[in-house]
Order: C-alpha cells, then structure tokens, then sequence
C-alpha cells in the first residue's frame, strides 16, 4: 500500500530548517553593539588657582599692654565700635578673676546672652561643628562687653582700695568694616602689582594676631576690611588670555564649595605673563579666611549629545549641483533624473529617483554612494544639461539603528577627548536624545538590517 506524505512533518522540517539557518547567521555573524545616546557638557580645563585681594588695613595700637579682643573673626562694626581693650599691666583683669569685685549684667546683657543660647540650641547640628565655635565666639563677646564695663565703672574703686594705678583703655574703630585677626604680608597689594610668585598656594604663610602676651608699641592688633568690593587676580595661558578677550563678564566656580558665581572680567599683559581680574561686590564674608581660590572658569563649557568616539566614522557621498535637483511628477519626493540609453535602440531614457540628501552647502548637495554608480548622468529638468556623478567629499557622523537598519547620520563634533565627543543638537536631521547608535561605526553599512 502508498504511504501518504505527511504534511505535519514536511512544515515541521522546513521551520526546523529556518530556525536552525537563522541561528546560525547569528552567531557566526559580527555582532553589532548599540548605544543610546545621552545629553552631556564638558567643561575644558580653565580650573585655576585666583589670588584674593581687598581693601585691608592693618591697624596697630599706640600703647603697650596686654589685650582683650570684643570682636569675632568677620565681625561687621561701626566706626566708633569698641574692638579691644589694652591694660598696661594686666592686673585689672586678674583682680576681677578673683571674684572680689562684683560683675552686674544689664538686661541688655541679659538678653544677648539668652538670643545666643536660643539660636544655637535650635539652630545646631551635629554636620556642622563649626556652630560651636561660633556660640562660643558670640558668648564671648558678650562677657568681654561686660567686663569692660565693669572695668570702667570699677577703675577707681579698685585704684583706691589697692593703692595701685592702673591704665585701661577701649580701643575704638579708626571706621566701619569687617575685622579679621591675620596678617600674611599682601594687605597693600594691588592687581597691576601681582606676579607669577604670588601664585604658589603651598609656601604661603600667616600669622595670627591674636595673642595673650603683652604687645610692643605699633604691633598690629586686628586688620579692617573696609570695602565689600574684592577681586580675584588669575594667572592665564596665552590661549584662555585669547578666548576671554572681549568678554565683559565670565561665570565661573569656586571649587571648595562648589559655588557658583559672574563677575567682571577685565585682562591685562605684562610681558610675558597674562592675567584675569574678576570684580566682586557680594560674598566677600564667605571667603574672609582664604587668600586663595581653586576656581573653574566657565566660559569654554560645550553642552550638546555625548557620544563615544567609536561611534564616528566619515563617509564618501556623492557632490550633486543644487540645481539637478526636482519634484518628482506624481509624488512630492525631491530627486534626480537618471539619463540612461537603451541598449537596442540606443535612445535616450530620462527616469525620475527619489534621493535622499544627507547634507547640502551653498553649491551641492551630498547624496550616498551606494544608491548610484560613478559614471550615472544626471539630466537637468530645465534644460539639456547632464551632470556625471564622479566628485566625493566626506561627511563626519554615525550609524543611527533606531529602525532596525543602519541609517547615516551627520553629527557636528563641538567638543572631543580621547574618549568621547560633545556634538550639536541642532543640526539639520541629525542625532536627538535617547537615539540609537552603532557603538563601531566601523562595523554598520548605511541602510544595512542589524537584527
């Protein structure tokens, strides 16, 4: 008896026979590895060390003594404002530390203390330990004001009772600023005085002006800022000295606190070296204990798409006269007439193509190479003329896969290391966030299936 041809198993096998040829081209075949495109910026290395110059006066006293200070660190006074206190012999303070003489607070006193204590408590946090030494500052204050005016209303009291003459003086405010307790030999200088010396952070030194040992005649006692204005002097190169020209302005930040900041530029050469000066007129508090700055310059910083530099290949593409370009006759499509001759008759066939144009200038366009071969004529719709396709120019760009197949797009690089390039996210049918590329260019062909 015939056996019958079973159907089931014939469908089977040939299934069996696509899926084992399609695994077979997948794994013998090159992989192609994808990357989705992301924002990115980069800021070019314009990080710097500034030096910090302001209106600082060292102020000296005219008498030896031993001295008490009733301003903190960045305290903001008054002209007239007591700033410290000089006892020639240093016996009115020992007497009150006795406790013989008897300290009354006002409630002006009283309620400084109370507004200290308060905002510390409800203020304080363990991150920032540096509150401690600010109540502490405050507090202190507070007590020294105290004992100043115990001392004065006392003064002749305890010189009847001791028989001992003692000197007392506050010491008053020459003007309103900002007091600060160091000295580091810069106080006098000024922007056009600044050389490359002054730029090394690792051999400066200062010193403090706070002591409990008795002071000479003309020692320096405290130091006044008496502006808000400050400037930031930066040594350039010659190519940051070149960019920044013509800029008034320039933002830039303040790498200790990650701060960002504008203000004034204005530049200066002086033979060889170059030099940046920023004018500021706020945050001068922030930075009263530095005399230098890490800061980033911000003004060459490229914002676009990031995207790995084996991404990027450049791709021959066909130049076409703008003017060989037309509309196709029943569709929309712009193209190119295609002169080409029959191989019996010999006559001449003009056939429309749609083309896509992947760049074009004031002159040409770019078409690809793969959709014509050099030597194709190219027939003008508006008179006798033919053009032959032949010249090439490159473009710069990448393999988009957003679709599934490799589809050229042109990039224009703002930006690139060694790694990756920053691109426009403005040009013309290019690249946008969140696309897909071909992590190897290398290994894509333009209009190629990649799945």
């Amino acid at each position: 008896k015939r056996r019958s041809i079973n159907i089931g198993i014939i469908v089977f096998l040939i299934l069996f026979l696509y899926i084992a040829i399609n695994v077979y081209i997948y794994f013998t075949k090159e992989q192609l590895s994808i990357y989705e495109v992301h924002e990115g910026s980069t800021a070019i290395d314009n990080r710097i060390t500034a030096l910090i110059l302001r209106d600082e006066q060292t102020v000296t006293t005219d008498k030896a003594g031993y001295v008490s200070y009733y301003q903190k660190e960045g305290a903001r006074i008054a002209k007239n404002s007591t700033v410290y206190s000089l006892d020639d012999s240093g016996q009115m303070v020992d007497i009150l530390a006795t406790g013989d003489v008897p300290i009354t607070m006002s409630d002006k006193n009283n309620a400084e203390l109370l507004h200290a204590i308060d905002d510390f408590r409800n203020s304080f946090s363990d991150n920032n330990y540096k509150q401690v030494y600010d109540f502490k500052e405050n507090v202190g204050s507070t007590v020294l004001d105290i004992l100043n005016t115990t001392m004065i209303s006392n003064e002749q009291t305890l010189m009847e009772e001791t028989g001992q003459t003692f000197s007392y003086n506050m010491v008053r405010s020459p003007q309103s600023g900002i007091v600060s307790y160091y000295t580091d030999g810069y106080e006098a200088v000024t922007p056009d005085a600044v050389n490359t010396d002054m730029f090394k952070p690792d051999e400066y030194t200062r010193t403090s002006l706070r002591t409990t040992d008795i002071v000479d005649v003309n020692t320096p006692i405290y130091k006044l800022i008496t502006s808000e204005q400050w400037k930031l002097v930066l040594p350039l190169t010659e190519e940051q000295y070149d960019k920044l020209q013509g800029k008034e302005q320039v933002r830039f930040t303040v790498l200790e606190d990650d701060f960002d900041m504008t203000a004034a530029l204005s530049l200066s050469k002086r033979g060889s070296e170059y030099y940046g000066e920023l004018t500021l007129n706020k945050y001068l508090s922030n930075y009263l204990e530095e005399r230098y700055l890490e800061v980033q310059l911000d003004f060459d910083t490229v914002e676009g798409l990031k995207i790995p530099l084996t991404s990027i290949i450049d791709k021959d593409f066909f130049l076409v006269p703008l003017e060989y370009f037309t509309m196709g006759a029943d569709s929309t499509d712009t193209g190119l007439i295609i002169e080409t001759y029959d191989e019996k008759s010999g006559e001449a066939k003009y056939t429309f193509f749609p083309t896509e144009v992947y760049f074009k200038d004031d002159a040409y366009a770019y078409i690809d190479t793969d959709q014509f071969p050099a030597g194709t004529y190219i027939h003008s719709s508006t008179n006798t003329e033919r053009y032959t396709l032949g010249p090439t120019n490159k473009l710069t760009g990448v393999y988009n896969v957003n679709l599934g197949y490799a589809v050229f797009k042109r990039i224009d690089v703002l930006y690139q290391n060694e790694e990756y390039a920053i691109i426009s996210e403005d040009t013309e049918n290019g690249l946008s966030a969140y696309d897909q590329i071909a992590l190897d260019g290398s290994t894509a062909k333009n209009q190629a299936i990649i799945y």
